[in-house]
């Protein structure tokens, strides 16, 4: 039980550099992440200034952040799909369909989520 609590860090200093390398593989290989991800800076940037309470401000970074990280789970979905079947496969495509569905939607819940902060008095 001593032993396994003393690899926490050790754990945890490595589970912190595999993220960043998938992080690092994303930027590299997504061009979809890179676009999500620099609209999320912009994002910030524009809430910094913006006259909004801080909670709109949370909600709307929060809603938005659900995009890049659907996307980071659609690209492991597509790098293992890709593996297992580089050929064409119907169901391969499906999945990947899917995926990428899970990512439109992850844009439409940001969208209504700044509509409706921009409605609310």
């Amino acid at each position: 039980m001593l032993k396994a609590l003393l690899n926490i860090p050790k754990r945890a200093v490595s589970a912190t550099r595999y993220s960043l390398g998938g992080l690092k593989s994303a930027f590299v290989k997504e061009e979809a992440f890179k676009l999500e991800t620099a609209a999320l800076v912009i994002l910030i940037i524009v809430l910094f200034w913006a006259n909004w309470p801080i909670w709109k401000k949370v909600a709307l970074t929060a809603a938005y952040l659900l995009v890049p990280l659907i996307e980071l789970i659609n690209s492991a979905l597509e790098d293992i799909c890709d593996l297992i079947s580089p050929q064409y496969n119907e169901k391969i495509k499906s999945a990947k369909d899917k995926a990428s569905a899970a990512v439109l939607a992850a844009i439409v819940v940001s969208i209504l989520t700044l509509i409706i902060l921009i409605l609310h008095p």
